[in-house]
């Protein structure tokens, strides 16, 4: 595997710690397949992933369930950053790697997505959900003098087209919001703010959606492998405001 051995510690003899991620390393391998090993590979070419060492590598391994090829991927995401239940390690992780997820029948406000994706990004301050133009204006992400649009899932980018249940809904007052939009209206303020990685959905399964911090390369180069959401460079370079 392309997974790097990690330093050993001083206390324990070099040869015998060899030997133990060399041990944890062909167990692991037994417990995945090729197209797990090549999605984690990919991840950490990205630039994601640094503390998935051997052993950590065997306890997602060993952890993951069985399911199709998107489910395991994500489900191994999800292991690493939960660190098994170490609170501190998952906050650090996470916030390394800018990682995002969010069950799609979890119920969530909009408040509180923002408060999680903002959490992501310690380069903005006091970012906040708002409308501009009153009760039916449109949203908008503020970060100091800088506001970004969140678009809304029914206004068609292609047709113009609107879906008037959600916009009755709107004028209601209840904010139709998607993950997408708030992350797409992020990443413009991450731009005027002069922060080049973004927050990019990775290639998610039917029950979860995730995003991860990558820089522009990056994120060519996985939406070339197959690994992200968007299999279109131009909707890639378009969700990350780049």
């Amino acid at each position: 595997m392309s997974l790097e051995e990690s330093a050993p510690p001083s206390d324990v003899p070099r040869g015998a710690r060899s030997r133990t991620s060399i041990s944890a390393e062909r167990l692991a391998a037994q417990l995945l397949d090729d197209e797990d090993r090549a999605f984690l590979d990919a991840m950490r070419g990205a630039g994601l992933l640094s503390e998935l060492d051997q052993e950590e590598l065997l306890r997602v391994a060993s952890e993951v369930s069985d399911g199709d090829t998107d489910e395991r991927c994500v489900t191994m995401l999800e292991l690493y950053f939960e660190a098994a239940g170490d609170v501190e390690t998952s906050a650090r992780r996470r916030l390394a790697d800018r990682f995002f997820i969010q069950r799609m029948d979890e119920p969530v406000t909009a408040t509180a997505l923002v408060s999680r994706l903002v959490s992501l990004t310690p380069e903005l301050d006091g970012v906040t959900l708002e409308r501009i133009g009153g009760d039916d204006g449109p949203l908008v992400l503020r970060a100091g003098d800088h506001h970004a649009a969140v678009l809304d899932d029914e206004d068609d980018p292609d047709t113009g087209e609107i879906d008037l249940r959600a916009a009755e809904l709107r004028k209601s007052g209840v904010a139709m919001v998607t993950v997408r939009g708030l992350v797409r209206a992020l990443n413009v303020l991450l731009d005027r703010h002069g922060v080049r990685e973004r927050l990019i959905a990775i290639r998610g399964d039917h029950e979860r959606e995730i995003y991860a911090g990558l820089g522009v390369t990056q994120a060519l180069s996985l939406t070339r492998a197959g690994y992200l959401e968007d299999d279109d460079a131009e909707d890639v370079l378009e969700l990350g405001a780049w």
